[in-house]
C-alpha cells in the first residue's frame, strides 16, 4: 500500500488536516498551527514557521485537488490564494472548507487529469506521453492490452501494475455491469495469471468469440457442415506450395477473417456475390461489435486474441480486398462459388499501397504484368548493373543508396536464375553465388563492395548473412532482428521492397507510365523459361 501511496494522488483530508487548512486560512500563526495540530506530543522537535509554511501549503495543494475531483474548481480557485484580505473573504473560505469536509472521497471521471489521480512524477511521465486524461490511458489500455505501458517512456511495471489495478477497479465501462473501464484482457503486469488458452469451436452464427483458422474445429451440427466445409477448402488452398511464409500469413488473416464474417452473417462461401462483397469492404472500415472483433495484438491460442486491432486503414483495407478477390478467384475455379462476384470499389490510399498489384488465385500478382516484356527486364537489369558500378558516373552518391543498389543487383540476378527471395534472405557468405557468365563480373563485384560496406571478410565470417543492411530502420522490430551479435540480414519481404523500390527508381529515370512490376517476372526472357 506504500508503493500505491507513491504512484497514486493523495485523496480527502483527515479532520485534523482540514483544521489545519482553516486555522491558516483564519490567520493564525504557522508556528502556533505547527505546535497544535503538526508537531506529535511525545516528539521533542520544532518546526520552524518556513517548516510549518511548507506543510500547511502541502495539505493546501491537496485541498485543491480534492475540490477539483469533485468538480468544484470555484472552491479550488479560491483556495490557490490561501489567506482572505478581507473577512468576507476569509468567511466564504470558511464556508467552503466546510462544504468540503462534508463530501466523501471523490470518484474518478474519464475527463478528469491524470494529474488529479496520480503522483506528480507519474502524472508527468504520462503527460509526456500524451495521456492527458484518464480517457486517454483507458483508451490505451483497451487498444494494447496488459502491455499498455510500454508505450509511456520511463513508466516500469510496478507503476504500470498499480495504475492497471486502479484502472480495474473504477467505475462502469458500457454498460450496467460492475466492471472495470478496461477490458478483462487488461492484467495488472506483476499478478497477471497464466494465460487461458483458446478452446477451439466450430465455426457458426453467435459464437461466443472468434477463433482463428487452426482452432475452427468440425461441424457438430448439421446447420455448421457447409461452414466447415468452407474451412477446409481454404486449408487447402493455403497449403499449396510456392507460397512464401510472409505470404501465407496475410492470406490466412484475411480468410479467416472473411470466414469469420460469413458465420456472423449466417451465409458460406456458396452465397457470396457482389453485394456481400460491398457489404464485407463496408464492415473493414470500422469491425463492429468491436468487443467481439477487436483486441490487443497477441497470441493465436490466447483466450482473447482477435481478428482486427481496430478499423482497418485505407491501405490495409485495399490489401485485404485484394487477397479475397483472389481467394473468390480460386472458389469459382474450384466451383464452390457459381458466379464470379464482381470487385468493390476499393478506398482510396497511398501511392505505395496502390502500387502493389492484384494478386492472383496462387497467390502470384497479375494485374498489367502482361505488359512487361523480356525487352523491358534486360533494360532494368543493365540500369542495375551501372547503378552498381562503383566506378561508374551513374553509381549514386549516397552511400547507404549505393549500397542498396549493390543488394538489388544481386538479389535480382539470384531471382533471375532460380532462386526464391526466402532462400537468399537464408543464405550465408559461404554459399556459393549462381550467376552466369556475362553477368559474374558485375555481380561478385557489387557484393564484393557491399561485404567491403559491412566491413566483413566472407573468408573470415562464412557465417554472416549474405546481404543485410547498412542502416537499421528505427523501429522495435527492426532493432531486435538486427540486434548486435545477430546473423540476421535482408528478410524476404525486405529484398521485395528493395526490388520493388529499385523498380520505381528505374521507371522514374526512364519517365513515363511502367507497367507493374513484381521480383518474380526478373525471370522473363531467361533461357528455360
Amino acid at each position: 500500500m506504500s508503493e500505491d501511496r507513491d504512484t497514486l494522488a493523495a485523496t480527502k483530508l483527515t479532520r485534523t488536516e482540514f483544521a489545519v487548512v482553516r486555522a491558516y486560512a483564519q490567520g493564525m500563526r504557522p508556528v502556533d498551527i505547527a505546535n497544535r495540530y503538526l508537531v506529535d506530543p511525545d516528539d521533542d522537535d520544532v518546526l520552524t514557521e518556513a517548516q510549518a509554511i511548507v506543510r500547511i501549503l502541502a495539505l493546501r495543494d491537496r485541498l485543491v485537488q480534492f475540490a477539483l475531483q469533485h468538480d468544484r474548481p470555484d472552491i479550488a480557485d479560491m483556495f490557490e490564494a490561501l489567506r482572505g484580505r478581507s473577512d468576507v473573504g476569509m468567511t466564504r473560505r470558511v464556508d467552503a472548507l466546510s462544504s468540503l469536509e462534508q463530501l466523501g472521497q471523490g470518484r474518478p471521471q474519464q475527463t478528469h487529469e491524470v494529474g488529479l489521480w496520480f503522483g506528480p512524477s507519474l502524472a508527468r511521465r504520462l503527460t509526456a506521453a500524451g495521456l492527458l486524461r484518464i480517457a486517454d490511458l483507458t483508451a490505451l489500455a483497451n487498444r494494447r492490452g496488459s502491455s499498455w505501458w510500454r508505450a509511456v517512456p520511463r513508466l516500469g511495471p510496478k507503476s504500470a501494475d498499480t495504475i492497471t489495478r486502479w484502472l480495474i477497479q473504477q467505475g462502469s465501462f458500457d454498460g450496467p455491469r460492475s466492471v472495470g473501464w478496461v477490458r478483462p484482457y487488461v492484467k495488472p503486469p506483476l499478478s497477471a495469471p497464466p494465460r487461458k488458452p483458446l478452446r477451439g469451436m466450430p465455426l457458426a452464427r453467435g459464437m461466443a468469440y472468434p477463433v482463428p483458422l487452426e482452432h475452427m474445429r468440425p461441424a457438430v451440427h448439421v446447420s455448421q457442415e457447409a461452414l466447415h466445409a468452407d474451412v477446409q477448402w481454404v486449408r487447402q488452398w493455403l497449403a499449396r506450395p510456392g507460397l512464401q511464409p510472409h505470404t501465407f500469413k496475410s492470406y490466412r488473416r484475411e480468410a479467416e477473417r472473411l470466414l469469420l464474417w460469413l458465420a456472423s452473417q449466417g451465409r458460406t462461401l456458396a452465397g457470396i456475390d457482389s453485394e456481400m462483397l460491398i457489404r464485407y469492404a463496408a464492415f473493414l472500415q470500422d469491425p463492429q461489435p468491436a468487443a467481439f472483433w477487436c483486441g490487443p495484438a497477441g497470441a493465436r491460442d490466447a483466450e482473447y486474441w482477435r481478428p482486427f486491432e481496430g478499423p482497418l486503414s485505407p491501405a490495409s483495407q485495399q490489401a485485404a480486398l485484394r487477397v479475397v478477390r483472389a481467394l473468390t478467384r480460386a472458389a469459382y475455379r474450384d466451383g464452390r462459388v457459381a458466379v464470379q462476384p464482381s470487385p468493390p470499389a476499393t478506398p482510396s490510399a497511398t501511392p505505395r499501397a496502390t502500387a502493389h498489384p492484384e494478386p492472383n488465385d496462387d497467390g502470384e500478382e497479375e494485374s498489367g504484368s502482361a505488359l512487361l516484356t523480356a525487352q523491358t527486364i534486360a533494360e532494368f537489369l543493365d540500369w542495375l548493373v551501372r547503378q552498381a558500378d562503383v566506378s561508374g558516373r551513374a553509381a549514386p552518391c549516397d552511400p547507404l543508396l549505393a549500397d542498396r543498389r549493390r543488394v538489388a543487383l544481386v538479389a535480382a540476378h539470384l531471382v533471375r536464375h532460380g532462386a526464391r527471395l526466402g532462400q537468399i534472405a537464408a543464405w550465408r557468405c559461404r554459399d556459393s553465388v549462381p550467376v552466369s557468365d556475362d553477368t559474374e563480373s558485375a555481380v561478385g563485384g557489387a557484393l564484393a563492395a557491399h561485404w567491403n560496406a559491412r566491413g566483413i571478410d566472407a573468408r573470415t565470417m562464412p557465417e554472416a548473412p549474405l546481404l543485410a543492411p547498412l542502416h537499421v530502420p528505427h523501429t522495435g522490430r527492426a532493432a531486435a532482428r538486427h540486434a548486435a551479435g545477430s546473423l540476421n540480414g535482408y528478410s524476404p519481404s525486405g529484398l521485395d521492397q528493395l526490388l520493388r523500390g529499385a523498380w520505381k527508381d528505374y521507371a522514374r529515370e526512364c519517365g513515363g507510365p511502367q507497367p507493374p512490376f513484381t521480383p518474380r517476372k526478373l525471370r522473363l526472357g531467361r533461357v528455360g523459361d
